[in-house]
C-alpha cells in the first residue's frame, strides 16, 4: 500500500521561514546613463589610441654620420655677485667658432654653441668676459656623444669649479 506523504511544513520542523517572493526587477538604465557610459568607453579608447598613435619612439642616438654637437653648460666669473659675465667665444679645432649663446644671470650664466662640423675629437677654446676681472680663456677636449648631440661642460677659471 502507497501512502501519500506530504512535505513537512514550518509547524512540522520549528522553523519559520519568510518568503522573498520574486526577484527584484534589473534597474532599468535610462538613456542618459546609456548615453554617458559610451561617451566614457569611448574616451577609454580614444586617450588609448593617442598613446600609442602619438607615442613615438625618437631615441637620442647620434648617428656616425652626423656632424652635429651642441657644448653647452655654465660658464662663470669670479665669487663676486658684481662681476658678471658679458661675452662668451667658442672656437673648435676644425675651424668653426662663433659667439656662445648666454641665458640671463650674472656672475654665471648657461652658454650653448652648435657645432655642425664636429670631428669625433677636437679641441675646443673658450673665451669670456667678466665686467669687472676681464677676459679668461680655457681649452678643453670634446668626444662627438655616442648618444645624443649635446655634450656638457661647465667653465670657470677657479677651482673647484662649482657652478
Amino acid at each position: 500500500m502507497h501512502r501519500d506523504i506530504d512535505p513537512p511544513t514550518t509547524a512540522d520542523t520549528g522553523l519559520t521561514t519568510t518568503d522573498p517572493g520574486p526577484a527584484p526587477a534589473a534597474p532599468r538604465r535610462t538613456a542618459a546613463r546609456r548615453l554617458r557610459g559610451l561617451a566614457v568607453a569611448l574616451a577609454v579608447v580614444v586617450a588609448a589610441l593617442a598613446g600609442v598613435v602619438g607615442t613615438r619612439n625618437d631615441r637620442a642616438e647620434a648617428w656616425a654620420w652626423s656632424s652635429t654637437v651642441t657644448l653647452n653648460g655654465r660658464i662663470g666669473c669670479n665669487y663676486a655677485t658684481s662681476n658678471k659675465v658679458t661675452w662668451a667665444w667658442v672656437q673648435g679645432s676644425n675651424g668653426e667658432a662663433g659667439w656662445a649663446w648666454l641665458g640671463s644671470g650674472g656672475m654665471t650664466r648657461q652658454y650653448s654653441y652648435t657645432f655642425t662640423k664636429a670631428p669625433s675629437n677636437m679641441s675646443v677654446t673658450v673665451r669670456w668676459g667678466c665686467s669687472t676681472d676681464g677676459a679668461h680663456s680655457t681649452s678643453f677636449g670634446v668626444a662627438r656623444p655616442t648618444v645624443g648631440t649635446t655634450t656638457t661642460r661647465n667653465i670657470c677659471y677657479w677651482s673647484p669649479c662649482w657652478i
